[in-house]
């Protein structure tokens, strides 16, 4: 059961770190009220990474390691640069990293608070990234891109009021809403990102499981290409990629 087996690795968390076992008590005593394990221990285990984790960033789900999975497969590996944008834990780009020491990675975010645990986790995870904070691409100034990686917010407000409990209460609404119908970031990304692009960067995106439709037709003009929507292991389309080639 698994309310069994979270209160075990509560127990345990606190067993390895010599705690008192008041706190046992107390952190299950969280649990119960609905908060997530992962803020409770203060921790997630992510391909092959320990990512911190707190109420200011959302918590990293494993529709975001498939998305890393597909990623390696469609990239090259060196003298290139990746930008993992809304970056908040940074789990994406340390992970991505991680698997490719000579890809130059940058992770941005808006919010301070992530990029001050994104920068604890990469030095926790032992890999050189630049962290960056701004609103969405105004932190890259001049730089140039290959590859862009972003699970941005994207629940509308409709479904953001149908969400469980725990995320509604615990997780930040700014990493999940992205206004009246969840659209908002790409197509802002889309309008902005143009200018920092190399020919032929690559784009991938997490999306919700019925806004492919819509993420064609923003990302309608010729510049983009090979577009793709893939799905997640429950067979909900979960993954948008797609191709930046310059217009002559």
């Amino acid at each position: 059961m698994k309310k069994n087996r979270d209160i075990e690795e509560i127990v345990a968390h606190v067993l390895k770190s010599k705690g008192e076992e008041s706190q046992i008590t107390t952190l299950v005593s969280r649990y119960e009220k609905g908060e997530p394990l992962a803020y409770i221990l203060g921790y997630v285990n992510f391909y092959d990474c320990h990512i911190q984790v707190n109420s200011d960033v959302l918590i990293p789900r494993l529709e975001s390691e498939i998305l890393i999975e597909l990623l390696l497969k469609r990239i090259e590996k060196r003298e290139k640069v990746l930008l993992d944008l809304c970056s908040g834990s940074g789990c994406l780009g340390i992970a991505i990293k991680k698997q490719n020491p000579d890809l130059e990675v940058v992770l941005s975010d808006i919010s301070p608070k992530c990029v001050e645990l994104a920068k604890q986790n990469a030095k926790a995870n032992d890999v050189d990234v630049t962290i960056l904070q701004g609103d969405l691409l105004s932190s890259l100034e001049n730089k140039k891109i290959d590859y862009l990686v972003c699970n941005p917010p994207y629940v509308s407000e409709s479904e953001y009021l149908a969400l469980e409990k725990s995320v509604k209460t615990y997780e930040p609404k700014l990493a999940l809403t992205g206004g009246c119908d969840g659209l908002d970031f790409y197509r802002r990304v889309e309008r902005e990102v143009k200018g920092y692009l190399n020919d032929k960067a690559k784009v991938f995106f997490e999306i919700g499981s019925l806004q492919g439709s819509s993420l064609n037709q923003i990302f309608s003009d010729p510049v983009w290409r090979h577009k793709e929507i893939l799905k997640d292991w429950s067979g909900h389309d979960r993954f948008f990629f797609l191709e930046f080639q310059r217009a002559f």
